[in-house]
């Protein structure tokens, strides 16, 4: 296809200009992994598919009107952050949801991760036990930045909140991973 080694430049401004190619082609690199960041940040199947939908409804009726972005990524990930909360204070319309912590789910999948040596094993499931504690927005922070590998200033445009913010998120959070880690296994992850 075209758009396989083609910059996000080039794909967006085709997308920009009408073309139906640039389109599909977005979608198709795009769609999957904002299913998983979607899903992890309202673990709802139907409101994540809905959402990542009205992002793409809406960006196909104003192809012409969207900004320029530098990465279509980041672009899309904001977008469909705010669609998702929209449609959770949709049906919470009394509910500060910047106040709920919930669930920013983090799960590992085998089919991503092929691990051999059985001390890997018992570290990935001890982390994934003490990430399940980390306030919601610190999950997010470290999945942005660790998971999709954005940079701090994408996950601050993304999450709508100073860089510094990012950057005191990101070190609170691996700094309680790696005292609870510690803790429970002494020297393990050391």
């Amino acid at each position: 296809m075209y758009y396989k080694n083609s910059d996000d430049e080039i794909l967006w401004n085709d997308f920009r200009s009408g073309s139906k190619e640039a389109f599909e082609y977005m979608y198709r690199k795009y769609v999957g992994i904002l299913y998983n960041y979607g899903f992890k940040i309202c673990q709802d199947k139907m409101l994540t598919k809905d959402a990542i939908q009205e992002v793409f409804l809406s960006l196909l009726s104003k192809y012409d009107k969207v900004s320029i972005t530098n990465s279509i990524k980041l672009y899309l990930f904001k977008s469909l952050r705010i669609e998702i909360f929209k449609k959770l204070k949709a049906e919470q319309p009394f509910t500060d949801l910047l106040l709920v912590d919930a669930d920013f789910s983090m799960e590992y999948s085998a089919e991503d991760k092929m691990i051999e040596d059985e001390i890997t094993m018992i570290r990935i499931r001890e982390l994934a036990k003490v990430i399940e504690v980390l306030p919601r927005r610190q999950k997010e922070c470290i999945y942005l930045r660790f998971y999709e590998g954005m940079t701090y200033q994408e996950i601050s445009d993304i999450m709508d909140i100073e860089v510094s913010s990012v950057y005191k998120m990101i070190y609170k959070a691996i700094e309680k991973l790696y005292e609870n880690l510690a803790m429970k296994n002494g020297n393990l992850f050391l």
